[in-house]
């Protein structure tokens, strides 16, 4: 391995456990968690905690032992606590991020010898990201081992059947790998590696002592640059290790830099993990009034990064870090220099200095070790110290702008005697506001005019420090005065002459309560399995790691990898590619372009110029660019290597050159498209106008009032867990191929891959195995990136994976398409009533209009509402973007939230209750004009509203929402999937194949309940297989959430068939068992197989309906939101199993939130290059960002006679309920901005509506910073 190899590389490829993943390789999104117990160089004992296994050194790891998913707890050896309670709970669902989660759990517990609590738990995930959940069952189940969690929820998981573990200390440790005794908590101590490693010309040392780095940096002849000392290697997350690095010194187990000392000050070592300096740090706080300010230090470090990179990042790794990129927003240094930490660092020569850490920054550190940090005591009557972290999201997630502030007052306690005013995120050359420090001192802060002259000189002295990171600078520059105007407003003296109440909230934060959920729903026992709240079939396999994605199938002796080569210009042609540099690389094998494609550069399932993977468009996408670059990160080529670093690597030093522009402007959205004015070419018509019967053409109409406006709808990043993966196999003959597929469409796949390379499609035999999530991604692009993997392994003639990484996949990979919508309507002031709409839709194409999703607008625009006077235009944009793709409830998330829009705005210019407006223009006999009122009712909105009202007059810096919404879900049914199940005489059990795989959804536990019902035997008997081309040719896509429904309902039908056939032998053995029928019928020669395909008029289309009421709360000084709680109803009919469906419904909300609060797209307008594709800058939500209180109710005693077996679907619904975020949020800023002077208007807020966005949207400015 090579020197800088990370243990997952080692666990995957040596030790061959797959169960530890890997997606972002910089720990951002914790799939490759696992636990490591060492033992600690100054106490002697063992420790265990969580690490990110692709950033931590596998020759980090000598003397420690690694303990992996599959180490806890298998099917062979017993599931661990973990594990089952995860199951259980439904705490998964595509399972990907499964194995992740349950280390990170097990790493607490081990920790904390089993005694944690519920808020220990919530901050232990702050690392894991799921996209599937909503996070909600996962923190239940993992809540249930708290020792605060409430007696009644035991009680109801006993009732479920779900065990709780009374003491975790008793669970056995697990064996090492290796080792033949168990690991008992002073672990292994086997010392058998060598302390020296060396690989090619790169060498890594072990040391114990600080003389011994200093000998080998003297032995080593070192240049700077090309050494680094490690500890963690959590930098590497942020900004990548340095290619030409060719030493590197293990220092994790130098005794010096891991003690610390509290006495007349607290010194700690400099290597000193995150997590350790937190306790020492509240040890100190407990131990000394003089260091009671530590504290605060303690809860902010806790806000960095989270748990398994604090278990190994260091304070001088933090700061090293800080000392290279001095943008990079460090909390550390800014609270290290408010406190004015005094830094030792030791020189070869033994001399040492000490420094402050602004002094430290302009240091020359080549050759010098940071030994330690001194903390100095506080007059903690007279010193007040606090700090601020503003961030994109709850946890997980670099600071906007931090700050710290530390004020020595007089002895009367209100003039200040001296400040130290720090920030970061404002500029890599501020650091520190001397200026405001200067005009403090001597002065009164708890008064109005001072006050605002000392934010005034702060504002000033902050426009010199700007630079452009992720937020807007005039953001972070508001955000920064407003942290100082909230610490005054903490430390004022509590009386009313000072500062009046109103103005108090905005001394703190919005404060976050333990998150909470309540599920309610119907099931009929007298149909069970069907209608029974189950774990989906592979629950445990997901949890214990054992479920294999298509990346964990073993690798071949002669296997080779691939990757993209990606160009980096737009509107150029390539004249020429040089891969030499590329092929000059060791482990290198070829590189393929455009030119080697045997058959079509296209993988679109385009026949005879026709697309039969309707609803996409007939139009061709290329697989590798042939010539124009369309768009910034288009795939050129392939590179193919031995393994996946090395190829990953190359596909980097591939050298292109290009053409002249053609001088067209780069536009990489619709709005950038609609805003220029020379861009109409690049606007398509892509469906026909639909037209009301009742749609007035002349315009204007009597006594109406007309309102105008827009919709924005910003893009949205998949971000599914598994990457895009492919595996491609040819076969002996080289006539063949099995391809091995993460896909939603196995029959485009096959198809793509033989229209490429001129095959015939029986000669492609995809097998997909379970999908790490989806939502669309794998659709179209699935079979991209297959098609790209098949060119590789035909033209070598090798196995060939193709795994995408993350910041490839962000850059190359369409996401949700944008919009904009152009609304005019005539209503009537009197009742609401619209008399005549009409709506312009313009969707982002990205360069191809492939899959456009006019259509599923158009089905979903309508909601609720009676539709007749109403006219639709829908417009596809052609932008500089990756074609677009489709991302959970496309289309209908977009044309939901329009019309909701246009009713709110009908409310707004009337003057009429929002309730009012939607059942005035509810379509006549709607179940929705029911449903509505009830609602209303049911969650107390109308007192709730009232309670909001009366908070936002008392807070102003704190303000609430609440809204409302409605929405009626058109389910349409395409095309055809089958399924085919075989009985086995031996024991009668069932074996079912369907064409549709399992991306996630519970689609093979729906199947198998609906099969052992019909053919009313145990659910035992039932298994799933993978779905494959052979045994599910020509499948329809997977998607729109109607895939369950269709492969169920083939399902049912096949086992009619078979009962029909099973029939005569039943009658004639009416007492026999299950087993003995099939086995006599066996006997008969009667065919124990039958198959059946659904047709399009098999299945009824129907309306899945739903409500949704959301409360939160806004920070008018950040702009921060909090979701209070969240109440949805939804119309499941007889739900097949209501655990998968909440599932599915939370889930799908939760992603809504990230889409209209949280995931942000920002283009480099100048090249059109997506400027956030990492984890460290694109932030779904994480587990401290769902709503704190979320209530889902399956609508009772509800029937779905168009739906199998009477159910719903439920996969994408909820996710267009998202919208009533936004509505809340206006209810919410409405507040601020009366308080603000602001004239009442309506406000235009769009998707994406971050933290900055939602600052700018409160009016609030500067001067009204005031006490009183």
């Amino acid at each position: 391995l090579p020197i800088d190899a990370s243990l997952n590389r080692f666990i995957r490829t040596k030790a061959h456990l797959t169960g530890t993943k890997f997606m972002c390789l910089e720990g951002g999104c914790g799939v490759c968690i696992v636990n490591v117990v060492d033992t600690h160089p100054v106490t002697k004992q063992r420790i265990t905690f969580s690490v990110n296994s692709c950033l931590f050194s596998v020759f980090s790891c000598h003397g420690m032992d690694i303990l992996t998913v599959e180490g806890i707890g298998s099917k062979a050896t017993g599931y661990h606590p973990v594990q089952e309670r995860l199951a259980q709970f439904n705490g998964t669902q595509c399972g990907y991020c499964s194995p992740g989660m349950v280390m990170s759990m097990y790493s607490l517990l081990e920790a904390n010898n089993g005694s944690v609590t519920m808020e220990d738990v919530e901050k232990a995930l702050a690392g894991n990201i799921c996209r599937c959940t909503g996070y909600r069952p996962i923190l239940d189940a993992f809540k249930s081992f708290a020792v605060d969690a409430p007696p009644e929820d035991r009680l109801a998981r006993r009732a479920m059947g779900i065990t709780c573990a009374s003491d975790i200390e008793d669970l056995p440790r697990a064996s090492c790998v290796g080792c033949e005794r168990e690991c008992s908590a002073k672990g292994c101590s086997d010392e058998t590696i060598e302390l020296q490693f060396m690989h090619q010309d790169r060498r890594w040392f072990r040391v114990r002592t600080v003389d011994e780095i200093f000998d080998i940096l003297r032995e080593e002849d070192v240049s700077p640059g090309t050494y680094m000392l490690v500890a963690g290697n959590t930098g590497h997350g942020v900004y990548r290790r340095a290619a030409d690095l060719r030493v590197f010194i293990d220092v994790r187990h130098v005794e010096e830099l891991r003690n610390y000392w509290i006495g007349s000050s607290v010194i700690v070592g400099a290597n000193v993990t995150l997590s350790e300096l937190i306790e020492i740090l509240r040890e100190a706080a407990k131990a000394d009034r003089r260091f009671t300010y530590c504290g605060e230090l303690a809860r902010h470090v806790e806000e960095v990064a989270h748990p398994a990179v604090r278990h190994v990042g260091t304070i001088a790794g933090n700061l090293t870090l800080k000392h290279r990129h001095p943008e990079f927003p460090s909390d550390l240094f800014v609270l290290l220099e408010a406190i004015g930490v005094e830094m030792t660092i030791a020189s070869p020569s033994g001399a040492m200095e000490k420094l402050l850490p602004g002094q430290f920054l302009s240091y020359n550190m080549h050759r010098r070790v940071l030994l330690n940090i001194t903390l100095p005591p506080l007059d903690s009557d007279r010193c007040v110290f606090r700090s601020y972290k503003v961030a994109a999201r709850a946890q997980n997630a670099s600071a906007h702008v931090n700050a710290a502030f530390l004020l020595r007052l007089c002895a009367r306690k209100i003039n200040v005697e001296q400040a130290c005013l720090c920030f970061g995120g404002i500029g890599p050359k501020f650091s520190r506001a001397t200026r405001t420090e200067q005009y403090l001192a001597g002065k009164n802060p708890f008064n109005n005019v001072m006050l605002q002259e000392t934010l005034a000189v702060l504002n000033a002295e902050l426009a010199g420090g700007q630079t452009e990171p992720a937020a807007d600078a005039s953001y972070r520059r508001q955000v920064a005065v407003g942290l100082l105007y909230r610490f005054v407003l903490h430390i004022a003296p509590r009386d009313r002459r000072v500062a009046n109440p109103i103005v108090r909230s905005g001394g703190s934060k919005i404060q976050r309560p333990i998150s909470s959920g309540a599920q309610s729903f119907d099931t009929y026992p007298s149909n069970w399995p069907l209608t029974q709240a189950l774990p989906k079939l592979e629950a445990f396999h997901q949890t214990a790691g054992e479920a294999i994605y298509v990346n964990d199938l073993p690798s071949r002796p002669d296997e080779l990898h691939a990757a993209f080569v990606l160009a980096n210009v737009v509107h150029r042609k390539i004249t020429a590619i040089d891969p030499s540099p590329a092929l000059a690389m060791p482990g290198v094998v070829a590189f393929y372009s455009a030119k080697d494609i045997p058959g079509k550069n296209n993988f679109a399932s385009l026949v005879g110029g026709f697309n039969t993977a309707f609803p996409f468009r007939d139009v061709p996408e290329e697989i590798l660019c042939s010539g124009n670059v369309l768009y910034h990160g288009q795939p050129v080529g392939i590179v193919v290597a031995e393994s996946f670093e090395c190829a990953t690597e190359a596909a980097t030093m591939v050298k292109m050159t290009y053409g002249e522009s053609n001088d067209e402007p780069i536009l990489p959205t619709v709005d950038d498209v609609l805003a220029h004015g020379t861009s109409s070419h690049r606007i398509l018509t892509l469906e026909p106008d639909v037209v009301g019967r009742s749609y007035n053409r002349a315009g204007s109409t009597v006594n109406t009032v007309k309102v105008t406006g827009k919709c924005h709808f910003r893009s949205q990043a998949h971000f599914t867990l598994e990457p895009q993966t492919c595996l491609c196999i040819p076969s002996e003959d080289g006539t063949g191929m099995d391809v091995y597929s993460a896909t939603q469409s196995s029959h485009m796949v096959q198809n793509a891959i033989a229209k490429s390379l001129n095959w015939r499609q029986c000669n492609v035999r995809v097998i997909v195995r379970p999908v790490g999530g989806s939502f669309g991604a794998k659709l179209s692009r699935g079979a991209w990136v297959a098609s790209a993997c098949a060119l590789g392994a035909y033209l070598t003639r090798r196995p060939v994976r193709m795994v995408l990484p993350f910041e490839t996949t962000m850059k190359a990979i369409g996401k949700r398409n944008g919009g904009q919508c152009q609304y005019e309507v005539d209503v009537r002031p009197t009742d609401g009533r619209i008399v005549r709409l009409s709506n312009t839709y313009y969707e982002d194409e990205g360069v191809s209009q492939y899959e456009a999703m006019a259509m599923l607008f158009r089905e979903a625009f309508r909601n609720c509402y009676s539709d007749d006077s109403w006219r639709l235009r829908m417009r596809g944009a052609l932008t500089d973007s990756p074609s677009t793709t489709w991302l959970r409830s496309p289309g209908t998330a977009e044309s939901i939230a329009t019309i909701e829009t246009i009713m709110e705005h009908v409310a707004f210019v009337t003057g009429l209750d929002p309730l009012t407006v939607r059942l005035a223009n509810m379509e006549p006999g709607s179940s929705m004009a029911t449903l509505l009122p009830a609602f209303y009712e049911q969650v107390d909105f109308k007192e709730r509203k009232a309670a909001v009202d009366r908070f936002n007059e008392t807070n102003r810096w704190k303000k609430r929402g609440i809204a409302i919404v409605p929405m009626g879900h058109p389910i349409r049914y395409f095309g055809g999937m089958n399924a085919w199940v075989s009985i086995y005489h031996v024991d009668g059990s069932v074996a079912v194949t369907i064409g549709a795989p399992e991306i996630g959804q519970g689609i093979n536990t729906k199947v198998a309940q609906v099969v052992a019902h019909t053919f009313g035997i145990p659910l035992a008997l039932i298994t799933v297989k993978p779905h494959t081309t052979v045994g599910s040719p020509n499948a329809f896509i997977e998607g729109g959430s109607i895939s369950t429904d269709v492969v169920a309902y083939s399902a049912r039908r096949a086992c009619e068939t078979l009962l029909e056939r099973i029939r005569p032998v039943r009658e004639d053995n009416r007492t026999a068992p299950w087993e003995a029928i099939v086995q006599m019928c066996y006997q008969r020669r009667i065919d124990l197989t039958a198959s059946y395909n659904t047709k399009q008029t098999d299945l009824r289309g129907y309306t899945v309906w739903a409500l949704c009421a959301v409360e939160l709360e806004v920070d008018v000084l950040t702009g921060q939101v909090q979701l209070q709680r969240v109440d949805i109803l939804e119309d499941t009919g007889e739900s097949m199993n209501p655990l998968l469906d909440i599932g599915q419904i939370e889930g799908a909300f939760v992603m809504a939130v990230g889409f209209h609060l949280l995931e942000e797209l920002r283009y480099d307008r100048s090249t059109g290059a997506l400027s956030n594709y990492r984890t460290w800058n694109y932030k779904p939500p994480s587990a401290r960002d769902i709503p704190v209180d979320m209530r889902v109710r399956l609508l009772q005693k509800s029937s779905n006679p168009a739906g199998v077996l009477r159910s719903k679907t439920t996969g994408e619904p909820a996710f267009n309920l998202g919208v009533t975020v936004q509505f809340a949020l206006r209810y919410a800023l409405a507040s601020a901005r009366r308080d603000a002077g602001l004239p009442i208007e309506w406000l235009k807020i769009a998707t994406s509506c971050t933290p900055e966005k939602v600052l700018a949207l409160t009016g609030t400015t500067i001067d009204q910073f005031v006490l009183h």
